[in-house]
């Protein structure tokens, strides 16, 4: 379900999916697809992510997998990731805080490292969580002009021939005139609404990786991946009439309560190609190219929904109204090109990555007309847009300590979008090494950025300030 609207597309986010299942596809529901999330490996995101020019661990597999020739041993890895969500939304200027944890299994991997009589030949295959779609927000505010009533039902407006799943009409929010055709719905503001959105899921990364050198220092490596993943949205929304602005039968109003979800499945494909040039002990370039991934996603989605009234009416009177539907449709994903450099001064290591990204050719694919359609529009949604990431580790030797510090500047996709709007992270992070062959790894990020939604057609925008803490923890075992 979308959770950002532009300009471009004011609609009934949201509630799209009970009026019409056709429409419970947004942009920003393939976008989230796209975007690359918090990364693999704590060494790397203690580094700010900018380990496409180092990339010299399992890590590589997602990094840049050409690094995986510089590997002069075999190495099994093992990692867990922590995130914690803080959304502090302003509608109408009151403001709410919601909260969102999540612990996963960050990745699982082997790099093996074959015989050769000279240059490099490595192979690794692994687990990797990509992506984590855990969020969530809730607000609660008194709107004078305007009702989500509207969004279904809006007065003056012609009513469509099947009225079976119009909420307002079966909840006896709106009425219809059959003389002129259009409905009846006066109910529009002076309520307070109230909602609490829950999300949850994310992106897995199964993949394959072979690196090779093909001249001296300089190294070549592909990774092959299959994406599968869960996307899960629960949005309960409450509207009132506590002051009795609505007394007039039959509107006179009370309350209207909708749960909604949508929960799909999600599998896809893709592969990165990467390339690295070495001065040992000195320097290292890495470049890396990733194909557009193509995704397919299945959902099922659903509302359900009841009315009081002041009279004491409830409808429906046995059990709420319910509409359900499921659809599929494809998503493809831009080609991602990205770059890194790191530089090595006796103990000191720094790095620099960028990558880039056209979203603009973000798009669904094999799905109905009216999803089809967005596509054009996402033309001039979306930008171009480049992420940014630099980063530094210090190694005491004499401890067995490496300390570690970064910052990851990702630019908004949305064409237009104040620079408040780019997502920020500071990282820091520690290496331990425990004994000659074991390396424990922690890392932490904390990210902050600004966001917006429309809760349904014709809403007052809600403003959303978003922080994430990471915390990363990454074993690994040389033989």
């Amino acid at each position: 379900m979308i959770t950002k609207l532009c300009n471009i597309f004011v609609c009934a986010a949201t509630l799209a999916l009970a009026v019409s299942p056709a429409l419970a596809q947004f942009p920003d529901d393939a976008l989230r697809l796209g975007l690359s999330g918090y990364g693999v490996g704590a060494r790397s995101l203690g580094m700010g992510n900018a380990y496409t020019g180092v990339a010299n661990d399992y890590s590589a597999i997602y990094w840049n997998p050409a690094g995986l020739a510089q590997l002069q041993s075999s190495e099994f890895s093992v990692g867990l990731s922590f995130l914690n969500n803080k959304d502090i939304s302003t509608l109408l200027g009151t403001q709410e805080t919601y909260n969102s944890t999540a612990t996963n299994l960050n990745s699982l991997g082997l790099v093996y490292k074959l015989p050769t009589e000279r240059g490099s030949f490595v192979l690794a295959f692994g687990y990797d969580r990509q992506s984590n779609f855990t969020g969530g927000m809730s607000f609660s505010a008194f709107d004078p002009t305007s009702s989500i009533i509207q969004s279904f039902a809006h007065n003056g407006t012609y009513y469509p021939s099947d009225l079976s799943n119009n909420i307002a009409y079966q909840l006896y929010l709106a009425d219809v005139d059959t003389l002129t055709g259009k409905f009846t719905s006066p109910i529009n503001g002076k309520v307070n609404q109230s909602a609490k959105v829950v999300e949850g899921g994310g992106l897995n990364n199964w993949s394959l990786a072979a690196a090779t050198d093909i001249a001296k220092n300089l190294s070549l490596g592909v990774t092959l991946t299959y994406l599968s993943g869960t996307y899960r949205y629960d949005r309960n929304f409450v509207e009132a009439d506590p002051g009795h602005s609505w007394e007039t039968f039959p509107y006179d109003f009370s309350s209207l309560t909708l749960d909604e979800y949508i929960e799909g499945d999600i599998s896809g494909a893709n592969a990165k190609f990467g390339l690295m040039y070495r001065i040992p002990d000195r320097f290292r370039l890495g470049i890396g190219i990733k194909t557009p991934t193509s995704f397919t996603v299945k959902e099922n989605f659903g509302t359900t929904a009841r009315s009081t009234f002041d009279g004491g009416d409830v409808y429906p009177t046995d059990k709420p109204f319910e509409t359900t539907g499921s659809d599929q449709y494809d998503v493809v994903t831009p080609w991602v090109f990205s770059a890194g450099v790191s530089l090595t001064f006796g103990d000191l290591l720094l790095s620099g990555d960028a990558d880039y990204t056209d979203w603009t050719e973000l798009k669904f694919e094999n799905a109905n007309s009216d999803v089809l359609a967005q596509n054009q529009g996402m033309k001039t949604l979306f930008r171009s847009a480049a992420n940014y990431r630099g980063g530094l580790e210090y190694d005491i030797a004499r401890l067995g300590v490496r300390l570690r510090g970064g910052f990851i500047y990702n630019q908004s996709p949305y064409a237009g979008d104040p620079t408040s709007f780019d997502r920020k992270f500071i990282t820091g992070g520690l290496g331990f090494l425990l004994g000659q062959s074991t390396m424990l790894d922690l890392a932490y990020a904390r990210g902050w950025y600004d966001t917006f939604r429309y809760n349904y057609d014709g809403s007052p925008r809600t403003d959303e300030k978003v922080t994430t803490d990471n915390i990363f923890m990454t074993l690994s075992y040389r033989f």
